[in-house]
C-alpha cells in the first residue's frame, strides 16, 4: 500500500516493490525506510508471495534483533503480505538517544501503518515485540485484527544484579558477536540455521550501546498487566517451556491477565526463540 501524500517516505534503492522473500545474504539490501511524521526513520523488509491476500500482516523482533528474525519463519506463514520491522534502534532503523518503552514503540508501529496507508492488520510479536503489540492491540483496538503473541510476558523477571542486567551495564563497546556474552545471548536448546544466527549476533552486536541500556532500563520499568484485558484482539500466546527469560509462573501471570478468550499454548522442549527451532510448526500454527 502507498504512504499517504502528507507521509514523508523514503525507499531504498535496492527494493522498489514488493516481492518474494529474499535471501539471508540480501536481507539488508532488501530493507526499505520511512521517515515517521512524528518519529524516527525505521526500516523493514516487505515480502508478498504472488496471491498475496487478506490483512496485512506486521511482525515485531526481540530485544537486539531485527526485522531478518523473522526470515526463517516467514515462508510458513501463508500467502501474505508481510511487514518485518526493525524497531527503533534496531536494524537499520534510527538510534535516537530516546525513548525506548514499549509505548514509544507502539507509537512508532502505529506511525508505521499510518505512513504505508494500513488502517488495520494482524500483528505478530516475539519477546519485546510482543509487548509492543500488546500495548498496541490495547491503545488502538481498531488498528489490530488479530495478535500473537511468541515468548512474552508482563513483566521481565530480573533486574540489576542480573545476568543480563550486569552484562550489558558493564558494556563500554560493542560486543564481540563470537564471544562468550553474544553466544550465550543467541544460545538456543535446539539447533538453529547458523548462517541465520551469525548474522543476528552480527547485527545485535552492532546496537548502539544508548539502545542496548535504553531498552532493558525501560523494560525494568514495564508492566504492562494494567492494559492486558484492553485486548480486543482475538490473541494466541505461544511459550516454550524451555524459555530461559520468561518462566512458567510469568506465564500463569500473563494468561490470567489477558481476556478469557485468549488461546495459551506451551511447547515442550523449545526456549525462547521457538520460531527459529521449529519455523514450519510455529509458522503453521500461526497461519
Amino acid at each position: 500500500m502507498r504512504a499517504p501524500a502528507t507521509a514523508l517516505v523514503a525507499i531504498l534503492p535496492a527494493l522498489a516493490a514488493a516481492g518474494p522473500l529474499p535471501s539471508q545474504e540480501g536481507w539488508d539490501a532488501a530493507r526499505q525506510a520511512v521517515t515517521l511524521p512524528d518519529g524516527p526513520t525505521l526500516t523493514y523488509v516487505e515480502a508478498a508471495p504472488e496471491g498475496a491476500a487478506g490483512e496485512p500482516l506486521i511482525l515485531l523482533h526481540g530485544y537486539t534483533d531485527n526485522s531478518r528474525s523473522w526470515s526463517l519463519l516467514i515462508p510458513y506463514l501463508g500467502e501474505r503480505r508481510v511487514y518485518a520491522l526493525d524497531l527503533r534502534g534496531h536494524g537499520g532503523s534510527e538510534a535516537p538517544a530516546c525513548c525506548y518503552g514499549v509505548d514509544s514503540l507502539a507509537q512508532d508501529v502505529l506511525g508505521f501503518m499510518d505512513a504505508m496507508g494500513i488502517e488495520r492488520a494482524d500483528v505478530v510479536g516475539h519477546s519485546l515485540g510482543s509487548m509492543t503489540g500488546a500495548v498496541l492491540a490495547a491503545l488502538r483496538p481498531e488498528r489490530v485484527d488479530r495478535l500473537v503473541l511468541v515468548s512474552s510476558a508482563l513483566r521481565v523477571p530480573a533486574g540489576p544484579g542480573g545476568w543480563l542486567w550486569d552484562n550489558v551495564g558493564a558494556m563500554t563497546e560493542a560486543p564481540d558477536p563470537e564471544g562468550a556474552f553474544m553466544l550465550a545471548w543467541y544460545g538456543n536448546p535446539n539447533p538453529v540455521d547458523e548462517d541465520f544466527l551469525s548474522r543476528e549476533r552480527a547485527e545485535s552486536a552492532a546496537v548502539p550501546l544508548h539502545v542496548w541500556r535504553g531498552v532493558l532500563e525501560s523494560l525494568s520499568l514495564t508492566d504492562w498487566s494494567f492494559y492486558a484485558p484492553r485486548i480486543a484482539a482475538p490473541t494466541l500466546v505461544l511459550w516454550g517451556d524451555q524459555d530461559g527469560l520468561f518462566d512458567a509462573a510469568s506465564q500463569e501471570a500473563l494468561r490470567a491477565a489477558l481476556p478469557a478468550g485468549a488461546e495459551w499454548e506451551a511447547w515442550p522442549g523449545l526456549g525462547h526463540n521457538l520460531f527459529w527451532e521449529r519455523p514450519e510448526a510455529v509458522g503453521a500454527r500461526i497461519a
